[in-house]
């Protein structure tokens, strides 16, 4: 019966988490009233969660643009024998999100936000592009954003 009960408490708390987390000084205090879960519950889920590996990670989303940041979807042609170097190195910079492989002929894939202007952005872009192993680095620029909520009901 305790497996039940705490997996119908990982579920709440999960789908909880996705919603939506308080911008307040104690977030998962004000998470679990919502849900009738106390903190220490929820913060033992999301902590257990993160550590097999199903939660990456947990933080806000922000406009990015209206704090003066510029951003990039990037896609590169990286020899094979290289693209594991390549990604390790272009994922050091903290503006690099989402780093992955993809088949096809642009075989890694990022996003590359940096504050200031598209000239820096694309400055970075251009040293990137000169790493061993790089053949070809392409910059899809926001034209214009479309916002979705994504969920994972579990």
């Amino acid at each position: 019966m305790r497996n039940r009960r705490n997996h119908s408490i990982d579920k709440l708390v999960l789908d909880a988490a996705q919603k939506d987390i308080p911008a307040l000084s104690r977030p998962f205090a004000a998470l679990g009233a919502a849900i009738g879960v106390p903190e220490d519950e929820v913060l033992r889920v999301l902590k257990a969660y993160k550590k097999k590996g199903v939660i990456r990670r947990i933080g806000g989303s922000f406009e990015t643009r209206r704090l003066g940041f510029s951003s990039t979807l990037a896609g590169m042609r990286v020899k094979p024998g290289r693209l594991a170097a390549v990604a390790r190195e272009i994922s050091k910079l903290p503006g690099v999100t989402h780093c992955y492989e993809r088949a096809g002929d642009i075989n890694l894939w990022f996003t590359l936000g940096l504050r200031g202007p598209m000239a820096e952005v694309n400055r970075k872009l251009a040293a990137f592009g000169r790493l061993p192993g790089v053949e070809k680095c392409y910059s899809f620029p926001v034209k214009k954003m479309f916002k979705i909520k994504t969920m994972f009901p579990i």
